[in-house]
């Protein structure tokens, strides 16, 4: 799947940022850490092109007109970066899930 730079890293963004306020001490919330670990391992496996804008191919003049084609700029988004993120994911979600379970024994 190829994703615009700006969800994804808006998708990365929110997640890291649930995942930080799973840890305040008011709220103590790890399921925030489990659902983030979740967003950032499913954006890691899913995506396989990230377009990071466009860049122009050819253009042509015509009087003082001129008209660019363009094509889309993309970052392979596989091997080290997606086994990096999926990791980073995955551990957060493992981490959020043992937490919350235990937290929800406690309770009882």
């Amino acid at each position: 799947m190829d994703i615009p730079i700006e969800i994804f890293l808006g998708f990365m963004g929110l997640s890291f940022a649930m995942a930080v306020m799973s840890f305040m001490p008011k709220t103590k919330q790890p399921f925030l850490l489990f659902i983030a670990g979740v967003m950032i391992t499913f954006m890691s496996v899913t995506t396989d092109n990230i377009i990071m804008g466009k860049i122009p191919i050819t253009s042509t003049v015509s009087g003082s007109t001129t008209t660019y084609a363009f094509i889309d700029n993309l970052f392979e988004f596989t091997q080290w970066h997606k086994i990096l993120f999926a990791l980073i994911g995955s551990i957060m979600l493992i981490v959020g899930a043992v937490v919350w379970k235990d937290s929800k024994e406690s309770l009882i």
